[in-house]
């Protein structure tokens, strides 16, 4: 998406005391020992690096050469404002490091359930899959899991940086996270909702026609009601539990819906324009506001946070493994995890930029946002403590059940 996310001035780091400990980042690195956590079988032979997927010890020419035949790589991502950029940094990456040219193609959707539909169609048809990387949240890993649909990628040495990052943020031999603070919220107008300190305040009357949220069925609209199943004491893991929630926000919440939408720029627009009071999407979006100008904008922190965090993944049946294992190594990078010396602008790169995956990059914050970095994403110590582990399996075991009930209840 991104997921437009996240903050405007209020000390996030004072309000959350957030997320999940991270270790992590090194610059943009060429291939070089793998030391994941996913295990090995023992050390290639001299002169050679494992690749996983393909199962082979391979030269520096070999990998090379394999790079140069697969020539392009599919990645399926979120619709970040930076995406032509991020392209063109892939490309030059592997052109610089490994003497090819090669084509990213990064499609970007805000409904990443349509991955895995792919996926599964690709599956049960034979074919190859149709993405070489997936990159959404955890929760679609885990259902992806469960459709057996992803591929065993670590330990490899051509992810070197995974090293980087902090165990709570792997599930070896599959998937490794590329955030750590990401979570869906409610961005407000300060001067027109400034009175808004809960999830439960979406359903005060001041906010009559002035709300856009998230449609039924994916996870911006679950993390939103996994905040406030939390608020009003329910179970996330317990469908009737949750039904009890949604018959809470029609009662209360569905009278102030102006509309349900998925675009986070059309939310963009209402809300500067003064149509709407308050948005729920991803946390970025109020660090993108701001940066874009919009000193208004305020991000509702709820009283319990659950991180809804990107993972990398190869699916199985992926055309272009060796680039898929090259792209995730790059992702990973301090200088992506924090791209510094990109000719972006501060909104796009407070997408693209989403907390410490480990202490390796806490020195990439960029001098001009050293002073206020911390009023809008937390510590490494407030990561460590404060973001709430999620169940991911048994919240996809009961979300179809309350969101397709939810979906009925406001007609889609």
């Amino acid at each position: 998406m991104h997921r437009s996310k996240r903050t405007a001035p209020r000390r996030i780091g004072a309000l959350i005391l957030s997320a999940v400990l991270l270790i992590a980042a090194c610059g943009t690195s060429t291939p070089g020992t793998s030391q994941s956590a996913g295990g090995s079988s023992g050390p290639a032979p001299a002169g050679t690096k494992h690749v996983a997927i393909v199962n082979k010890n391979m030269t520096d020419a070999e990998i090379k050469a394999a790079i140069a035949a697969e020539g392009s790589v599919v990645v399926g991502n979120w619709t970040y404002t930076a995406n032509d950029e991020l392209v063109k940094q892939f490309e030059k990456y592997v052109k610089d490091t490994y003497g090819a040219d090669v084509k990213l193609t990064y499609e970007g959707t805000q409904q990443p359930s349509t991955y895995l539909t792919k996926l599964a169609a690709a599956k049960t048809g034979g074919n190859p899959a149709p993405y070489d990387v997936v990159a959404v949240e955890e929760n679609y890993w885990a259902d992806a899991m469960d459709q057996g649909l992803v591929d065993n990628v670590f330990p490899s040495d051509l992810i070197p940086n995974t090293s980087l990052v902090l165990d709570i943020f792997k599930h070896d031999p599959t998937t490794i996270a590329f955030q750590s603070t990401a979570f869906p919220a409610v961005v407000f107008s300060k001067g027109r909702a400034g009175w808004m300190k809960s999830l439960k305040d979406l359903a005060d009357p001041r906010l009559k026609n002035k709300l856009v949220l998230p449609p039924p069925g994916d996870i911006t609209n679950g993390g939103l009601f996994l905040g406030l199943a939390a608020e009003l004491g329910k179970d996330y893991k317990d469908a009737a539990q949750m039904k009890e929630v949604v018959d809470w926000v029609m009662a209360n919440v569905r009278p102030n819906v102006l509309k349900y939408t998925p675009d986070s720029a059309e939310m963009q627009q209402l809300l500067r324009s003064g149509a709407v009071d308050a948005v729920s999407f991803w946390n970025s979006l109020a660090r993108l506001e701001y940066f874009g100008g919009n000193t208004d904008a305020a991000l509702l922190v709820p009283s319990k946070i659950y991180p809804v965090n990107g993972y990398l993944w190869v699916p199985k049946g992926a055309a272009h493994p060796v680039l898929a294992q090259v792209f995730i190594n790059w992702r990973l990078a301090k200088d992506v995890q924090f791209p510094n010396a990109w000719p972006i602008d501060h909104g796009p790169w407070s997408e693209l930029s989403e907390g410490f995956l480990g202490p390796d990059y806490v020195d990439q914050v960029p001098t001009w946002f050293a002073k206020d970095y911390f009023n809008y994403f937390p510590t490494l110590d407030q990561i460590k403590t404060s973001f709430q582990t999620v169940d991911w399996p048994a919240y996809n075991k009961a979300q179809k059940d309350w969101q397709d009930y939810y979906a009925s209840k406001i007609g889609q």
